[in-house]
């Protein structure tokens, strides 16, 4: 034991003596998915306050050769002293109390409260008159500015060989994101229905919730049921909380990624079915494909701990029985043709969840070939969304699909050009009550 500690011990030291002397700093993070920070430009401004050489410290740690072996060697250094079961990566985050009491939104009394719904809502209408003002001097193209906010896993607690991430609830981002799809259910025709399905992570299944309280996590079910109680009348709520928690014994969530299975969307796709009176395709109808070790995202949130990584999750993704055919416009406003389910056997192990609908694009349809009774849905999403739309596909001839974080122009708009009927949005709770994701729901409402 204390040979393999001096041995690394004696490695970290070279490495660190290499970083000194030769140029190996990489540009990218492959298991971190991002970019890693740039050196900084130069300026007398910068270097006199001091701006210039904190951007440097920066830059050098965030770039450090082989820095992504280190992190993992860092976990393995402290698994050999028995730091390693049971662990907490990143800080605990102050959480919103979830209100016990049913309330109305127009029984609502928080402070400030309608002030800051009223201050974001000036914002969003600034930035979409702005856009409008640039597209009509090029042109007249309705497209509004995107701004790229990623989906945020929080602080990470591991578990033997599985992680979750931690919830914290944020009242205010959930008032948005009751507000925007509320208004949106107002601002479409009578027939079109507007369906909520509110997905709980793995920590909210899985986790007894006495763990859960101690890890300091917010009641997940608690703060579906507020989004719920508070959501407008005209809007149909879908329970999948239940509907997951009942079949809470099954592979519903990656142990090394913060999503959930097809598996566990299919759960989330029957009680949609459910509710509009369709009997749900059964499991064993369809085509399979299997894609073996996947690391995901808790892996790199966690340190890269490596019992994640020796037990790597599987992918199975069901291919829809009437076609595996679809298009999708990319952020350069590309048409691409692509299936539904795609084969990335051969992809990174960090990649392999995007075999679903071509992961996250701004827009995508599919054409039911067996149907024509122009029965259409649109699916706004964040990325829980991919493993839950390729269910839909026998069950309507048209089905759209829009990423907020990307889709460049206006709801109701897309939803009278095609004639839509069935509105789903479709939100894991941490998106639900994040207000930097909330904000894009609300501007394509608004738009």
């Amino acid at each position: 034991m204390k040979y393999k500690i001096y041995v690394f011990s004696a490695v970290l030291m070279l490495m660190a003596i290499i970083a000194l002397i030769i140029p190996l700093r990489p540009k990218e993070s492959k298991v971190e998915k991002r970019t890693l920070t740039k050196f900084p430009a130069f300026s007398v401004q910068s270097f006199l306050n001091g701006e210039f050489l904190n951007g440097v410290s920066t830059w050098y740690a965030d770039t450090f050769p082989f820095r992504e072996a280190l992190l993992t060697g860092n976990t393995r250094y402290r698994g050999l002293y028995g730091i390693q079961d049971n662990q907490i990566h990143g800080s605990i985050q102050t959480a919103d109390e979830v209100p016990a009491k049913r309330i109305s939104l127009m029984d609502i009394v928080l402070p400030n409260i309608q002030q800051e719904m009223d201050s974001l809502q000036e914002s969003i209408k600034e930035r979409i008159e702005t856009q409008r003002a640039a597209d009509a001097a090029n042109g007249g193209a309705k497209r509004r500015q995107i701004t790229n906010v990623p989906e945020q896993v929080g602080s990470v607690y591991v578990a033997d060989d599985t992680a979750f991430s931690l919830y914290g609830f944020t009242q205010e981002a959930a008032n948005q994101y009751i507000d925007a799809v509320s208004a949106l259910a107002n601002k479409v025709s009578s027939d079109v229905t507007v369906y909520d399905i509110v997905v709980p992570i793995s920590t909210g299944i899985y986790l007894d919730e006495k763990l859960q309280e101690e890890l300091g996590c917010s009641d997940e079910q608690a703060a579906i049921q507020y989004i719920y109680d508070n959501m407008d009348k005209k809007v149909v709520t879908i329970d999948a909380f239940t509907a997951l928690k009942n079949h809470s014994d099954e592979y519903l969530y990656f142990r090394t990624d913060h999503h959930w299975t097809a598996l566990g969307a299919y759960y989330a796709y029957s009680q949609l079915m459910k509710e509009k009176g369709i009997t749900p395709t059964s499991l064993g109808e369809y085509e399979t494909m299997v894609f073996d070790d996947f690391i995901g995202t808790l892996y790199a949130a966690s340190n890269q701990t490596p019992s994640l990584a020796e037990n790597p999750d599987v992918v199975t993704a069901y291919i829809p029985l009437a076609t595996n055919k679809m298009t999708y416009t990319d952020v350069d406003g590309n048409v691409v043709d692509y299936d539904i389910i795609y084969d990335v056997s051969d992809w990174n192990s960090d990649s392999k969840y995007n075999c679903f609908i071509a992961g996250d694009q701004p827009f995508e349809e599919i054409h039911n070939p067996n149907m024509n009774d122009g029965s259409s849905c649109v699916v706004i999403k964040e990325s829980f969304g991919n493993a839950f739309v390729p269910f839909l596909v026998d069950h309507y001839e048209n089905v759209y699909v829009v990423d907020y974080r990307y889709y460049p122009e206006g709801l109701t708009t897309l939803i009278q050009e095609r004639n839509i009927k069935d509105v789903i949005f479709i939100n894991n709770i941490s998106a639900a009550t994040t207000s930097s994701l909330v904000s894009n729901i609300m501007e394509i409402v608004n738009y």
